[in-house]
This record gives structure tokens, sequence and C-alpha cells, in this order.
């Protein structure tokens, strides 16, 4: 049950009550770990995390920074999203499965100047509950990009990228907050990042510990109670990481709804692991 009062939050209910609204575009954010054949929403196009961003190698300064507002208009159109669209984005059910790649999306297209984009609570299991499914074929069913030619965000005050952040490891008025899992944090390598552990001073914010075991967003409530123990200050700039930024994605735009000032570090660790030091 959603608990969680955020405009940019519904429930699938919402997406039932709506399903007819021809003005209405459906993402399913679970992407590029959508198995072939899998249960998606009818009605839904698959858009990966990857499909959004500027790509580079792994650990490379650009990999998850976002594109231009040129290339999301491209997007944009192949989506048949236009001024009078409503988008509603899915992911997979935490806390047992995804990285909160529906706030991603949320997080891009409010770059891109477009707001009106909620995502679902509850993730899939709540939007399979409707009954209107159909098996995922990647080639009709996921968005093709690949004749957009990307270039880089500009005037991106939302992001922080290497060198800034480096400049701030020192500055009392930031706190970093690594949104990895718990283990990652203390130091177990999973994605293949080139060091473990966690950059010094940063504060453990797992991005699945804001849902309940159900996987509903927990309550505002519950939610400043925990970032309150955390020691997070609304007087500090909020600087979110994970391994390539969707992680940190689903926290910030969590923590902007909380009242916090929030800029997310999108080469996140597999970068700053190439170049930093770590605890």
């Amino acid at each position: 049950m959603t608990q969680f009062d955020f405009e940019k939050l519904v429930d699938a209910e919402y997406l039932l009550n709506n399903r007819t609204n021809e003005n209405l575009v459906v993402i399913d954010a679970r992407g590029g770990m959508l198995e072939e054949g899998a249960l998606m929403y009818d009605k839904a196009t698959v858009v990966d995390w990857t499909d959004i961003s500027l790509l580079d190698e792994f650990g490379g300064e650009n990999l998850g920074k976002l594109l231009s507002k040129d290339n999301y208009e491209q997007i944009f159109s192949k989506l048949g999203i236009n001024a009078d669209s409503e988008v509603l984005v899915y992911g997979f059910t935490m806390p047992e499965q995804g990285f909160g790649d529906e706030a991603r999306v949320v997080y891009t297209f409010n770059y891109a100047g477009f707001d009106n984009v909620k995502f679902v609570d509850g993730g899939f299991k709540q939007v399979e509950k409707l009954g209107f499914n159909k098996n995922y074929e990647p080639e009709s069913d996921r968005i093709d990009v690949s004749d957009v030619v990307r270039s880089e965000a500009t005037q991106n005050d939302k992001a922080i990228f290497t060198d800034e952040l480096l400049s701030k490891l020192e500055n009392t008025d930031v706190q970093i907050l690594d949104t990895r899992l718990e283990v990652e944090y203390n130091g177990r390598v999973i994605y293949g990042e080139n060091k473990a552990g966690h950059i010094p001073g940063a504060i453990s914010l797992p991005f699945n510990s804001l849902v309940d075991e159900e996987g509903f967003v927990k309550s505002r409530e519950e939610l400043e109670k925990y970032v309150n123990e955390k020691g997070l200050d609304k007087n500090k700039l909020q600087i979110t990481y994970c391994t390539t930024g969707v992680r940190a994605s689903y926290v910030a735009v969590i923590l902007e709804e909380l009242g916090f000032n929030v800029r997310n570090y999108e080469p996140s660790f597999a970068r700053y692991a190439n170049v930093g030091e770590v605890e």
C-alpha cells in the first residue's frame, strides 16, 4: 500500500484508472535486465538506463552522464511523448530486485524539462496484478535509440563530476552518500570496480532501505526519522553515488522530496575507484 505522499509517485491502481488515457505513456525501466519472454505491462515500452545516458567504458568519466536536451527530444519522439503526455514508469520490485531504475527515468526526464513523469510504487509486482500483461520481445518492445548521436548534457546543475567531487571531500558543508548495498560499502566488490570500500567519510544509505519489505516507499515520517538517524543535515549539500549513478538517482529523487539539496555523482564509484582514495 502506498504510504509516501509524493507527486511523482502513484500506485498501480492509478495506472489502471488511466489505462485508456490516450496521452499516457508507460515505460518499463527494467531494461536490459528483463529476460526475453518475461511478463511486462502490455502497453509499456522497455527503456534501459543505458538508452537514456551517455556511454563510455566501465570506470570512464562519461559512463552514466545525462544526454543533451536535443537528444531527449529525439528519444521523447520515439516514445510518443509530447507536451500533453503523462509518463508512468515502473521497475523491478525492491528490495528483492532492481536498482531504482524507475527513478532514474524521473531524474533524467526532469532534467530534460519534462515534469509530468511519475513512478509506480511497489514496482512490477503491483503492475502485474492488474492482469494486463504480455511476453517481452526485445526487438519490438524495447526502444531503439541506435540512430541517436549522443552528446553530453550542459547546464546540468543536479549532477557533479569527478574533479569537483574530489575538491569537496574535505568540505564540512557537504555530505557524501553511498547508496550501494551495505556489503559494497563495507568492501565487497560486486560489479567489478577497481577498488573495494567507499569514498572517505561517506555515509551508507542503501537505496533499497527506503522501501518496506513489500517494495513500497516508506512513509514520509519513517524516511525523515531514518535519514535523521543517519545524520543527514538539510543545511548541507548531499552528494549521492552508487556504481554508475542509477541507484544514486533513486535516492536523490526521494531526498529532494524530503527537502534536501542533492547532486548526483553520475560516473559514481566505478569511476571514483580509478582515481580516488577509499576507506
